[in-house]
């Protein structure tokens, strides 16, 4: 029994330490594997310390864009203008769906073609229903009027459009084809180059915009239309080489004014002389160069000179100019209208009014900017509706100063200040809304302080509430009322801001100006105006060279479709390994296939999101298989320390089982 109860203690302890060495076999393998594991996150990780990305960085604009299809295909100050065309090896022009789209609209082969103004137009119109480009821009440069609409994802035509627009450019078959390029970029102005800007900072308030009517021109207005008219007459008077465009577009006004005011029957014989003799007098001036018959000049000149000279007396008969003297305080007497000499309105710089007219209309808009300046008013008094008038004049004069940086609700000031492209002009009509709906509503108005002294405007509650806030201010009886012009515009420009960065805005108006981040009171800040004079200026003649350029290349070198481009990070990883190459404009007017590197504006760049991804990611999976391997080694610990105790184990049982067997052989020996 002592055999065999050994044997088979022996037999148990020896599948127990073949199991155990099994086990420690089977850590030993897994730790392998998370060794192998932890070499290849760190490969990554390593890898990833190099990940780079493409950028978009154009200084003259001061930004820098993630790599998008739709940066390098829509004109805008970003990319001059100039489309930056992903092309195949071929040179195809790589197109995403809406300009596929576009493109089979315009009947244009995947082969390219021959382009046709109406082909051009259908390509430009088609555009139109996936918001590439507004209609309005759309009807502003093409002849033809196309209206195509989308019915599901099919692109259809309206069979009735097709009409001539009453405006349109022609089509262009040299833009981006060896024409000299045109100079469409904008440039960047830091603060003080705003402020000194001769386009926006350097032109001075007009006050009068406050109380001028319909048809009236303020005194600012009134002396530069007769300095203009003046200037022509002058010119016209130098001979052939005074007549110039501005001569030409003179007279024209003259053609379309006399059509516009005639009240007449325009059958009558009387119009018809008249428009004829304006007719011919365009055609003459226009070809005076071309006549070769001195005399003949002469009369033609004669006639022009009589004709501005016209203008220049009917105006000054005619027009009455209106002046801030009955309505502004330009003289010693305080605001108090009670007192002699008082008047409505006051101008306070720094706390101290300001008597001058001379300096009052000499004012700047960089003055404002850079100032402390506030507009104030003592036309007030509880329920005769001067809030409104108030709120009204102060719209009025917030009209004017948009107009000085590119925008109005009454006419396209494409090309003006900072009204360089269409996010811009976008932007300028957020930031005069936000103006006149946050600033100047009259629901808004303090009511709190009372008015100590008239004399120092600091301690006038109107003045106060007005120069600490983004409001109109007033003081307890509602007498007066004023709003800071400095603060009006700090704000303007600060929302702005908003609407070209979205979220990524550092700025913010509040209610007061210490709830307020402006962006002017940041110096380091880049404003993009139009300050080329010799650059285009208009918007959509910008824009219609961009299409004419890309328009033209897809008839040159044909198109292919990759719906998958709208994708960024696809795009950039087609253009990093050289699936798709750059085409982009040179300086001798064509353009050229490229690597990215080799394109102006594209950088490549440490990928600093990806690399904090794979840090976090590599912490992470390191952490785990460190834990697991952790895990491994202390069950690798046990079973060495139970395979240890099993070997000694064993041996102690072998050593018996032998002891009895020669035990029991010596005894049947004997």
């Amino acid at each position: 029994m002592g055999l065999a109860a050994s044997q088979a203690r022996f037999l148990c302890i020896t599948a127990r330490k073949a199991d155990c060495e099994y086990k420690s076999t089977e850590l030993a393998q897994q730790k392998l594997d998370i060794t192998k594991q932890l070499g290849a996150i760190s490969n990554e990780y390593s890898n990833a310390m190099n990940a780079t990305k493409l950028m978009w960085s154009n200084d003259a604009v001061n930004g820098s864009y993630g790599m998008t299809y739709s940066l390098m295909m829509m004109p805008s100050a970003a990319n001059d203008f100039n489309p930056y065309m992903i092309t195949t090896s071929s040179g195809a022009i790589v197109l995403n769906g809406p300009y596929a789209a576009a493109a089979k609209a315009a009947g244009i082969s995947k082969s390219g073609g021959i382009g046709s103004q109406e082909s051009r137009d259908k390509f430009i119109s088609a555009l139109v229903p996936y918001g590439l480009i507004t209609e309005d821009t759309a009807k502003a440069i093409t002849l033809n009027d196309y209206e195509y609409k989308l019915n599901g994802n099919n692109l259809e035509l309206d069979e009735s459009s097709g009409t001539i627009g009453t405006t349109g450019v022609d089509w262009d078959p040299s833009a981006g084809m060896g024409r000299d390029p045109l100079n469409k970029s904008a440039n960047v102005m830091s603060f003080a180059d705003l402020c000194l800007s001769e386009s926006m900072g350097l032109q001075t308030v007009d006050w009068a915009k406050m109380f001028v009517g319909d048809g009236q021109y303020t005194e600012k207005e009134f002396n530069n239309e007769k300095s203009r008219l003046n200037k022509l007459v002058t010119s016209a008077n130098q001979g052939v080489r005074g007549i110039t465009s501005d001569v030409i577009n003179q007279l024209k006004r003259d053609l379309n004014n006399y059509k516009n005011n005639y009240t007449g029957d325009t059958n009558d014989q009387k119009y018809k002389d008249e428009c004829a003799r304006l007719e011919s007098l365009i055609n003459k001036a226009e070809n005076i160069s071309n006549i070769k018959d001195s005399d003949e000049q002469k009369q033609i000149i004669l006639s022009i000179q009589a004709q501005l000279q016209k203008d220049l007396d009917s105006f000054n008969e005619s027009v009455s100019a209106v002046s801030i003297d009955s309505k502004f305080n330009t003289s010693a007497n305080s605001l108090n209208s009670d007192k002699n000499g008082g008047k409505e309105f006051s101008i306070v710089q720094s706390g101290v009014i300001n008597h001058y007219k001379d300096e009052i209309t000499n004012i700047t808009i960089g003055d404002i900017l850079a100032g402390d300046v506030v507009i104030m008013s003592n036309a007030g008094g509880t329920g005769n509706g001067s809030e409104k008038k108030f709120a009204d004049q102060m719209v009025k004069l917030l009209d004017s100063f948009a107009a000085v940086f590119g925008y109005s609700n009454t006419k396209d000031l494409s090309g003006t200040g900072l009204n360089v492209d269409d996010a811009s002009a976008k932007a300028l009509k957020f930031a005069y809304t936000m103006v006149k709906n946050t600033f100047l509503r009259t629901t808004d108005m303090s009511n709190i302080g009372s008015r100590k002294n008239d004399h120092s405007m600091t301690e006038n509650s109107a003045y106060t509430n007005a120069a600490t806030s983004n409001r109109i201010g007033t003081d307890d009886s509602q007498q007066y009322y004023a709003v800071s012009l400095t603060n009006m515009l700090s704000s303007f420009l600060t929302y702005y801001d908003n609407a070209l960065n979205g979220a990524d805005s550092n700025f913010v108006v509040g209610k007061t100006t210490e709830t307020s981040n402006y962006v002017t009171d940041y110096s380091g800040y880049c404003y993009v105006a139009q300050g080329d004079p010799n650059s285009v200026k208009q918007v959509h003649k910008k824009s219609v060279d961009f299409y004419d350029e890309l328009y033209n290349n897809i008839l040159e070198h044909g198109w292919r479709e990759d719906t998958a481009i709208d994708d960024s990070e696809y795009l950039e990883s087609a253009i990093k390994d050289g699936r798709y190459s750059m085409s982009s404009l040179n300086n001798d007017g064509y353009y050229y296939q490229t690597r990215y590197n080799e394109t102006g504006y594209i950088v490549e760049v440490s990928d600093t999101d990806a690399i904090a991804r794979a840090e976090a990611e590599f912490t992470s999976k390191k952490a785990e298989l460190t834990y697991k391997e952790d895990s491994i080694d202390m069950k690798t610990k046990k079973l060495d320390a139970e395979i240890s105790s099993l070997s000694t184990e064993y041996d102690t049982v072998k050593s018996l089982i032998s002891k009895s067997i020669e035990k029991t052989f010596a005894m049947f020996s004997n």
